[in-house]
């Protein structure tokens, strides 16, 4: 079954908080997010800017990438997953560190329109 993902591209506030700032992420964060109802997975990675891809395409100027698949399939599951992790965010139940540079969060929720291809 194809889920929904939740996209988010982040950086530390500097580089005097970027060590901080991964193993807040790593290890409390990600944890926290995970605990959100409707988020079945959750895997981090850094961005890898010194290999191209394909002439002229670009690696994104963030740092890290989160990505969470969400149980949901409809807008309307996703805006209920959204509530969800704003209410944790409120609550303090989602840790929100001063080492993330929240300005320049990027954040999207994906719906998939494809079934999943894999490799045969």
């Amino acid at each position: 079954m194809v889920r929904s993902i939740f996209l988010v591209l982040s950086d530390a506030t500097g580089p005097d908080t970027d060590a901080e700032f991964n193993r807040w992420y790593s290890e409390k964060h990600i944890q926290d997010v995970s605990k959100v109802p409707g988020v079945v997975s959750a895997t981090r990675y850094r961005i890898e800017k010194d290999v191209t891809v394909l002439p002229g395409v670009n690696a994104d100027n963030h740092g890290f990438v989160a990505i969470y698949e969400i149980e949901a399939k409809t807008t309307e599951e996703l805006e209920v997953f959204a509530a969800s992790l704003r209410n944790g965010i409120d609550s303090g139940a989602v840790d929100i560190s001063s080492t993330l540079d929240f300005k320049g969060v990027t954040g999207s929720l994906c719906v998939p329109i494809t079934d999943r291809v894999t490799a045969k």
